[in-house]
């Protein structure tokens, strides 16, 4: 069997025609390798002062040497790797790059005028929007806040109670005596008369006993002694009380009489245009009211507690009519203005003295005490 069949009828190896491709530029050309066994070692001359008797260890052939990359055709010139043992060349680590931090002071700061005449005028949230939007466009960072120390309050502080310390006892303490001891028995001579001795007891008790009532007839005297003062003060200030009285009467008097001819429309005050309604119902009865002012007066000389209560009354309601309509009525009179103010004043202030006198004074209080005590 022929080599054609064996190979599928292909052509022989030996009919085939080998042509070597070309040499590429890549390499050096012209440059043949050096022989290695034909390079002939000469070793330095020995200087003075190297060490005799040391030989350098053989590297298992040494005469074949190999370029480093870098030498190589189509490698990087003029660059060197650094040599991370070589202290001439430290390593240092990347710089970060540092981020612009812009606190809102320097934002507002870097306004122009006509901006910053535009944003004085914006709310504080507006305000706070433009500085936010403005530190974005510039690609900065605001400030980290500033950590404070948390302040105690220091009015809510309430210091630990100190502790007591024990009270000393002024004296040095003693053992109480639990059971008194026994009298010792009284000497008792045989001749005393039993009789006599009972008598002397009597005799003791019976001074004891007027003494004890001596001090009761005292204290009971002492009591008189007091209660009388007492009346005795009781009746000086009833006394002061009817005194005060008799002045309430004149000053209810003279109270009564400005009343009478101020609404009455005398002394030339009468009214410009007349008066009705209520007004006309006063001036008609103003001589009623001043009869009944001065009469309450004098009836709670009697001391009677009803009267004093109906001269209360009578002089409420007449310091009533003279707020109203008594201040309505004085510009409708006619003649001095002067005069009817003076009236006026002199009616309401006795009638208001007549009421604070009769309830507030503890002397006519007395006097209408010891009169319902009569």
């Amino acid at each position: 069997m022929n080599e054609e069949n064996i190979y599928g009828g292909g052509p022989a190896l030996d009919d085939i025609d080998y042509t070597a491709p070309a040499q590429k530029n890549d390499g050096p050309t012209g440059v043949t390798a050096p022989v290695l066994d034909e390079i002939e070692y000469v070793a330095p001359a020995a200087k003075k002062g190297d060490p005799t008797g040391v030989s350098a260890p053989v590297l298992d052939d040494m005469d074949s040497y190999t370029p480093p990359v870098s030498e190589k055709k189509g490698a990087p010139t003029g660059v060197t790797a650094p040599v991370l043992d070589d202290d001439t060349m430290p390593y240092s680590a990347p710089v970060q790059e540092q981020k612009l931090i812009l606190s809102d002071e320097d934002i507002i700061a870097g306004l122009s005028p006509e901006q910053s005449s535009v944003f004085v005028t914006l709310s504080p949230e507006q305000q706070q929007q433009i500085i936010e939007m403005r530190r974005q466009q510039l690609g900065a960072e605001a400030p980290a806040p500033a950590v404070t120390a948390p302040i105690l309050d220091e009015d809510n502080y309430t210091p630990p109670p100190k502790k007591e310390e024990p009270v000393q006892p002024a004296e040095p303490v003693t053992a109480p005596i639990l059971d008194d001891e026994p009298e010792a028995p009284k000497y008792k001579p045989k001749y005393v008369d039993e009789d006599l001795e009972r008598v002397k007891s009597e005799a003791k008790k019976q001074a004891v006993s007027s003494q004890l009532v001596s001090e009761q007839k005292d204290s009971k005297e002492s009591l008189r002694l007091m209660l009388a003062l007492k009346e005795e003060r009781r009746m000086e200030m009833a006394a002061k009380g009817f005194k005060i009285l008799l002045a309430v009467l004149g000053i209810a008097i003279v109270g009564a009489a400005a009343f009478f001819m101020l609404y009455a429309g005398l002394l030339g005050l009468e009214y410009k245009n007349g008066v009705e309604g209520i007004a006309g119902v006063i001036k008609n009865s103003s001589l009623y009211i001043a009869i009944a002012m001065v009469l309450t007066a004098g009836l709670m000389l009697t001391g009677s507690g009803g009267l004093k209560s109906l001269a209360s009354l009578v002089f409420v309601l007449s310091a009533l009519i003279q707020l109203f309509p008594g201040l309505a009525m004085i510009p409708q009179h006619e003649g001095s203005m002067a005069l009817v103010l003076i009236l006026y004043a002199v009616s309401f202030i006795s009638t208001v003295a007549v009421v604070v006198i009769t309830s507030a004074s503890e002397c006519v209080g007395q006097y209408f005490s010891k009169s319902r005590q009569l």
